[in-house]
């Protein structure tokens, strides 16, 4: 009888790649069928097909799943009864469950991110490109929580884009992770004025070049 010579545990693949596997077998002129159950968490569904394996498999959760194959020998116009199981194991491709947008901050301050993923023993590294109107400027890159302090030069909002790269089992993932970096709001200058004691003194306009700044005041003579 025929009987499968060729790994039954072929190495594992990441997901979304595609399982290539070539049964071999002990008698020249061997053919061979195969089928697949459907597991849920991969995709595609259940398939059938003769000879080589050749599918993308999607894993859709955050843990390895095994896949089998069950193989049918055929030689000689005779059929092996007893089946042959090849499992492979598709490992998932790690995502940030962290967020891909965190609060924005203000200029100046820490961007503090810790990175976190469903998938057991996931690393991560970032790396970060030059930004016009953004300091320090780039391009950065580390691991784990970038804990970079962010300046804004410019007067409008800014968006820094992280992207991070995780890594499990081997498998690979980018994901941006974008940051607003608010302006640091500035008041215009203000000519000095001199009023006579007990003049009506005119409105004095305050501005600032960033946009809906709110401004607030004190007195520093309350003599006055």
């Amino acid at each position: 009888m025929p009987i499968l010579t060729s790994t039954l545990t072929p190495p594992a693949i990441c997901s979304g790649t595609t399982f290539n596997y070539t049964p071999m077998s002990n008698i020249s002129g061997t053919t061979f069928s195969w089928s697949r159950a459907s597991i849920t968490g991969i995709l595609p569904l259940g398939t059938t097909g003769t000879g080589n394996i050749n599918e993308v498999l999607t894993n859709q959760t955050a843990a390895p799943l095994t896949v089998h194959y069950i193989y049918t020998l055929t030689a000689d116009g005779c059929t092996n009864p007893i089946t042959f199981d090849v499992a492979v194991v598709v490992n998932p491709s790690p995502t940030l469950t962290s967020g891909l947008t965190p609060p924005a901050i203000c200029s100046g301050t820490v961007f503090s991110y810790q990175p976190t993923s469903n998938t057991a023993g996931t690393s991560f590294s970032w790396s970060r490109a030059t930004v016009a109107g953004i300091t320090p400027i780039g391009p950065t890159s580390g691991t784990g929580n970038p804990n970079e302090i962010l300046t804004n030069t410019t007067n409008a909002t800014i968006s820094v884009t992280y992207v991070f790269t995780l890594t499990a089992n081997g498998c690979a993932n980018n994901q941006n992770v974008v940051v607003s970096v608010k302006p640091t709001p500035t008041v215009n200058a203000i000519a000095n004025k001199t009023f006579c004691n007990s003049t009506s003194v005119p409105i004095t306009t305050i501005s600032g070049p960033v946009s809906g700044t709110t401004f607030t005041w004190t007195n520093s003579n309350t003599a006055i």
